[in-house]
């Protein structure tokens, strides 16, 4: 039946503690009868008998029960074919004795519960222990324990019991009996007894396998007389003590043994037909009959084993079972998780309970916090616009092409302009806006909200649906929304009162501004675009804010009337002038081609724009021509401040030119238009301030010595209270339209402006910032197809070290998804990183509180339970735990990320917590508890079964 070749096992194998616990084994076991495997302490009897119940490995060799391989589905032939006893019975104590027993059939797969009943009430029957099934084995005897195991092993009569040191833990009488049951069962079944008591070999075997380290020193035929009665430290035979008798009509009381030391306290009182019994004396021990001590007559006598006389297992056929090694059901598993989840809890399930709450919770809070990462990559489609191409534009025969095909049905373009950014290699957001909008909060908060759209002419939009305000931009500073930008700005919108549309007209951007005036939202338009729509010229200032290579600005700032296809150029100075083309010559602006009509010299001082317009005299030559008559020392010093009036006679005219020039100055402004006329001494010489002062107070500008003598007594121009009036007009003067002046610019017509903001192209050096710059060039499309194949024909052949030279709106969103992708990875490692830091705390937790179940587990798998349905068991376990705590930690945190998401708006730029999104955290939540409750079982399920209870017994 068992055969065994060559068979070796090492423990430590190629470590210096190596030792070799079975040499070279070779057996070939018979079909019945009893055998043992003898040998002192530490032979290797116990380690051969654990390989050939399959609950530990061999190194090498082979081992077959009934021609089937032992490796081979280890838990199919276990259940079937082998009944195990251990010295330690390994009973479930928290199952019933009945229970126990059966387990032994459901590892079969036999589910009949009244054939179940039935063959465990037999097995228990012929053990002597079918008065206990509904007992649990904590509350029996080892005798009657071991008797239990028994009744397990036999239940499905297997064809080999394996006993290993059955009766190592019994007294001599319980070592009878089991044995005498071993021997019994071996009539008809192998018994593979281990044992290192030569006394039992000797008495019960047939055939005695000696082992000496890991060796088969002798196989021989035993004794095997049927065994020999042993006297049981329970009974008490009372012929062999001293017998006093104390009798009357009332009592009739016996006593054994020697006197005691001291009188007996005893009282017996009889109380309507019952006796009560009150002894006082120590160490008194009552026999009811419910123990397992005995009071016999007579003396002790040797003689035969006891036999059981109803043994009997022709009710116990062999057991075919189809489905090996599955114990746990879900309604068990399921029932198991509730007891060990309200059972009365140790410190370390208590820890393990409010860590996985913990743990949920935090959880859901850092998803919903990393998921706002998520959130923007779910908004990417709307994060651009799809009929929107970008073409990269370095010269103007580019732009020359592209402007060619504007409103050709072949091109299907209705409308290009210059990007108004910048444009930088990595930067991809050239390739839409980032609008950010007012919400009226408190200072000291930011209360902005965004979204992201393309700036595009207003003209588009006409003729579409007016959704809010109007269709039509009163001024340049105006601007109208598309359906999906309002839509977007409603949902991120800070203020609770932004629910509609028409909350959204008049307010402002907080980071664009057209002329000095930030861009007020007029209307919402349906277009189905991401877009904003600005004014025409509102556009061109955009456009031209930072991607111009020439400094040109629109001469209705200054009102100077310029005509289309003409310029006028503000100029430094006289050496500007040189290099500059003259009135009547051309002059190339991005390309574009205009007449210089007028040149305007910028001057910084009064003094300079003076020489510029006229010849001045002398001091000494104007006084004489005014004072013909008077000696010329004589006019020098009655009359010498009138030279410095006459000379600031024209200041009235140069502040006022100043300002068209500079009306970012604000002091030109308040003397120019406000008529604050003390701001005129700002730009009087220091003496001619003092002389001014002199005149106002005595009628007359002071001679030249007495101005030396009173210069220090009169006030000067530093004096004038210049902050008080900026104070009073200061938002007046930030609110008004203007557009500062650089050192050399050129006004042209509004007509000129938009068409220059539309190219690229050379720019003469007299008003260039520098050399022609790079530029994305903006293209709307009505049929993005189309659009796409026309440029591929007219600008595929271009490349760029640095930039893809035509961007559609498909690259846009992949530029979108990468450059949110990267945030994302961002938010994903910090996310998984801190759910695996809080896995790896939950699974330590858990392995600690299975530390416990340890010795479950191993008797578990040393009765045939497979490992898959351990693992089964320890699953839904883990499940059930994670429904009553982690499903708590959840629903808490879940609605208080809702409920903040629902009191403010803001908060959605913070969490992202959608439904489905919930459903995702919820599940992996799930898994990573199951997971973290199931690999420490798991793991512990990678040792064979020996090694588990030998785990549990150190």
């Amino acid at each position: 039946m068992i055969k065994i070749k060559g068979l070796n096992k090492f423990f430590n194998k190629g470590k210096q503690n190596e030792i070799h616990v079975i040499n070279d084994v070779t057996l070939d076991l018979p079909e019945r009868g009893m055998t043992a495997i003898f040998g002192k302490s530490g032979c290797g009897k116990t380690t051969l008998l654990n390989v050939i119940g399959g609950l530990d490995g061999f190194s090498s060799g082979s081992l077959t029960i009934e021609d089937r391989d032992i490796c081979k589905n280890t838990d199919e032939i276990r259940n079937k074919y082998v009944g195990y006893i251990f010295q330690n019975y390994n009973l479930n104590m928290s199952e019933s004795c009945f229970d126990n027993v059966a387990a032994a059939l459901r590892l079969l797969g036999m589910r009949d519960e009244s054939e179940i009943e039935r063959r465990v009430n037999i097995a228990l029957k012929n053990v002597g222990m079918e008065n206990y099934a509904r007992r649990t084995p904590d509350t029996l005897s080892g005798g009657q324990q071991q008797r239990i195991a028994i009744a397990r092993a036999i239940v499905k009569n297997p064809k080999i019991i394996l006993a290993d040191e059955p009766t190592g833990n019994l007294d001599e009488a319980n070592t009878v009996m089991i044995m005498d049951l071993l021997h019994k069962i071996a009539r008809d079944h192998l018994v593979l007894l281990v044992t290192h008591e030569e006394s039992l070999v000797d008495t019960y075997c047939e055939k005695i396998i000696e082992l000496s380290d890991g060796r088969i020193v002798s196989v021989r035929e035993g004794a095997a007389t049927g065994g020999a009665s042993r006297r049981s430290k329970q009974d008490i035979y009372l012929g062999e003590l001293d017998r006093r008798q104390v009798e009357n009509e009332h009592i009739n009381l016996e006593y054994y043994g020697d006197a005691p030391e001291g009188p007996i306290d005893l009282r017996i009182v009889n109380k309507d037909g019952r006796l009560y019994l009150e002894i006082k004396t120590d160490r008194v021990h009552i026999i009811d009959g419910t123990g397992e001590v005995r009071l016999i007559d007579g003396v002790y006598q040797e003689e035969p084993a006891t036999q059981i006389s109803d043994f009997d297992m022709t009710d116990l056929p062999e057991v075919s079972g189809e489905k090996f090694g599955s114990l746990f059901t879900l309604r068990s598993s399921m029932k198991s998780g509730f007891v060990q989840l309200f059972r009365k809890s140790s410190k370390i399930r208590k820890t393990l309970r409010s860590v996985m709450i913990l743990f949920a919770s935090l959880t859901v809070m850092i998803s919903a916090f990393f998921g706002s990462a998520i959130g923007q990559l779910m908004d990417a489609d709307d994060a651009y616009n799809h009929n929107v191409f970008y073409l990269y534009t370095d010269g103007g025969e580019i732009s020359d092409v592209l402007l060619g095909g504007v409103g050709r049905d072949n091109t299907a373009i209705d409308f290009v302009t210059l990007n108004g950014r910048y444009f930088a290699a990595e930067d991809r957001d050239v390739y839409f806006r980032v609008a950010s909008f007012d919400s009226f909060s408190l200072p000291a908060y930011s209360g902005d909200f965004s979204a992201n759209a393309v700036f595009l002419d207003a003209r588009l939009a006409e003729g579409k649906p007016i959704l809010a305000g109007s269709g039509d931009l009163p001024s340049e500073e105006f601007i109208l929304l598309s359906d999906k930008v309002a839509d977007s700005l409603l949902e991120k919108a800070t203020l609770g009162y932004m629910d509609e549309y028409s909350d959204l007209i008049g307010i402002t951007t907080s980071h664009y501004a057209v002329g000095g005036k930030s861009l007020r939202v007029g209307g919402v338009v349906e277009t189905g675009e991401s877009a904003i729509y600005l004014s025409p010229m509102a556009l061109a200032r955009e456009a031209l804010q930072n991607s111009r290579t020439a400094r040109v600005n629109p001469a209705s700032d200054y009102d100077i009337e310029v005509k289309p296809g003409e310029t006028v150029l503000i100029l430094l100075d006289d050496g500007i002038l040189d290099q500059a083309p003259k009135v009547g010559e051309s002059i190339l602006l991005h390309g574009e081609s205009l007449t210089v009509s007028e040149i305007i010299v910028r001057y910084s001082h009064y003094l300079e724009w003076l020489k510029a317009h006229e010849t001045l005299p002398t001091r000494e030559e104007y006084l004489t021509s005014l004072y013909p008559d008077s000696d010329p020392a004589e006019a020098l010093e009655e009359h010498y401040f009138e030279y410095d009036a006459y000379q600031y006679r024209r200041l009235d005219e140069f502040l006022r030119e100043a300002t068209i020039v500079n009306p970012d100055i604000m002091e030109f402004w308040l003397y120019s238009v406000k008529g604050i006329t003390e701001i005129k001494g700002l730009y009087y010489s220091a003496e001619l301030y003092k002389a001014e002062s002199f005149k106002e107070q005595f009628g007359r500008y002071p001679t030249k010595t007495e101005y030396d003598e009173q210069s220090e007594n009169l006030p000067s121009s530093s004096e004038i209270d210049v902050i008080g009036y900026i104070s009073m007009y200061e938002e007046e003067f930030y609110s008004r339209t203007y557009e500062y002046l650089y050192i050399s610019s050129a006004l042209v017509s509004d007509e000129d402006y938009i068409k220059i903001s539309k190219r690229v192209g050379r720019t003469d050096p007299v008003v260039a910032e520098g050399p022609v710059l790079d530029a994305m060039t903006v293209i709307h499309s009505t049929n993005p197809a189309v659009t796409e194949a026309w440029l591929n024909e007219n600008f595929g052949h271009l490349t760029n070290d640095y930039y893809d030279v035509i961007v559609t709106p498909g690259d846009v969103m992949n530029y979108v998804i990468a450059d949110r992708g990267e945030l994302i990875t961002g938010y994903s490692i910090a996310l998984v990183a801190i759910l695996a830091l809080m896995s790896i705390c939950m699974y330590f937790i858990m392995r600690s509180s299975l530390m416990s179940r340890i010795k479950e587990v191993g008797i578990y798998r040393a009765i045939g339970v497979s490992r898959k349905n351990v693992v089964f068991r320890f699953m839904i376990e883990s499940a059930i735990l994670t429904a009553l705590t982690v499903l708590v930690g959840y629903i808490i945190s879940s609605i208080f990320v809702w409920a903040s998401i629902g009191i403010s708006q803001r908060v959605i730029d913070i969490f992202f917590y959608p439904a489905w999104y919930a459903l995702i955290v919820l599940i992996l939540l799930c898994l990573l508890s199951v997971v973290c409750g199931i690999l420490p079982v798991i793991f512990l399920l990678r040792k064979t079964p020996s090694e588990i209870l030998a785990k549990y017994d150190v």
